[in-house]
C-alpha cells in the first residue's frame, strides 16, 4: 500500500460529496454528479492502490469506465484514519 497525498485526500473528499460514483470520459477524467473532477487519473489509481475506490464496467478495449467508493471508503469518516495499520495521514 502506498501512502496517501494530499491529491488523493481531496479526491477522496471530493468523490463523497459527488456521489461516490462516476465514470471516466473519452480522455480519462472523472465525471460524477455532473461536475468533471479536478484530479489526474493516477490519482483515482492511487486510490485504488490503498483500497478506497474500485474500476467496475469497462468499456472494452477503452480502459475502466465507472469508479466509485469502497466499503472501506465509506466506513472512514476522517480521510486521515488508519485503514489496515497504514497511515492515511495527508
Amino acid at each position: 500500500m502506498s501512502k496517501q497525498t494530499a491529491p488523493v485526500a481531496q479526491a477522496l473528499d471530493w468523490l463523497r460529496r459527488h456521489g461516490a460514483d462516476g465514470m471516466f470520459d473519452k480522455n480519462g477524467v472523472l465525471l460524477a454528479s455532473g461536475d468533471l473532477a479536478p484530479f489526474m487519473r493516477s490519482t483515482w489509481n492511487a486510490l485504488r492502490d490503498l483500497g478506497l475506490v474500485e474500476f467496475y464496467n469497462p468499456t472494452p478495449g477503452k480502459g475502466r469506465g465507472r469508479v466509485r467508493l469502497t466499503q472501506r471508503a465509506l466506513s472512514l469518516s476522517d480521510p486521515r484514519r488508519r485503514v489496515a495499520g497504514k497511515s492515511l495521514e495527508t
